[in-house]
């Protein structure tokens, strides 16, 4: 028994569950536009560290008119620090305007993290736990003769197990040949609700691939409120495409600035299209 939804396919070994997906849109790192009127701007924050490699960045811009065609301003000459929960203080310097980076932070597990950014007389915060990682046991792929709702072609099938005495949160990205697939249909975010400690099987029916493709799978583990604000970020685009006046996704950002902060990791695996 296989359910299908939204181009996506869950098999659990004596358990099958109907779960509620939901996808990302171009990564999230878009200007977000509060209103298609003149609105006043505002602060727009994309705060990240990779646990896999320690890269630590932090940008900051200004939100534009929907009608202007001049992106939003970068925000130059803010104070960016990070604190660790065992009294650590990371400084991040400006490396071009509006980005700011740390080369001193190696992420822990486990760990909770505190963004700070000052900027003229507001101050803006957020934190985010590092999650350990959930490693892909494999990557399999399979040929589908196609239907209404598929193309003929290999698609994949990725295989994990769930820890089971902790609260998972996923990502999926997926690269074709060096170049991330990076639309709604190619980018699945899932929780383990009803999945929690389980073998999982998870098959993305987006668009299929060729013989030769080059595919690697990045397994991603976000926080509660990372992934509560990429949920919402797809559900406004699914349920108001082309509203004129769009809410904003939750973000785990203090004072009303937009967008998010987030400390993660992950597990990669690439693979090669052959001929079952």
């Amino acid at each position: 028994m296989n359910e299908k939804t939204n181009g996506y396919n869950f098999e659990m070994k004596n358990i099958y569950y109907l779960l509620i997906l939901t996808f990302l849109f171009s990564g999230c790192e878009k200007v977000i536009d509060v209103d298609l009127n003149d609105a006043d701007p505002q602060i727009v924050i994309e705060g990240k560290i990779d646990g896999d490699n320690g890269l630590a960045e932090v940008k900051i811009s200004m939100t534009s008119s929907y009608f202007d065609t001049v992106p939003g301003a970068k925000v130059s000459d803010a104070m960016v620090f990070v604190n660790d929960e065992h009294g650590k203080k990371f400084r991040f310097y400006e490396t071009a305007p509006g980005v700011y980076r740390s080369f001193e932070i190696r992420p822990e597990t486990y760990t909770t993290y505190k963004l700070t950014v000052e900027t003229g007389s507001e101050i803006y915060e957020a934190e985010s736990t590092l999650n350990p990682v959930v490693p892909i046991d494999s990557v399999t792929w399979f040929y589908d003769e196609g239907s209404s709702f598929f193309d003929a072609g290999y698609y994949l099938k990725i295989h994990l197990t769930d820890p089971q005495d902790e609260q998972n949160f996923y990502r999926i990205k997926v690269y074709k040949n060096g170049v991330l697939r990076n639309s709604s249909d190619d980018i699945l975010l899932f929780n383990d609700r009803y999945i929690n400690g389980n073998k999982i099987d998870v098959s993305l029916f987006n668009d299929p691939y060729k013989l030769k493709d080059t595919i690697l799978v990045q397994l991603v583990s976000l926080d509660e409120k990372v992934y509560d604000y990429y949920k919402t970020f797809s559900e406004l685009l699914n349920n108001n495409p082309g509203s004129a006046a769009p809410a904003n996704p939750n973000s785990n950002l203090s004072n009303g600035a937009l967008g998010y902060f987030s400390v993660w990791t992950s597990d990669t695996m690439s693979v090669i299209i052959r001929e079952e």
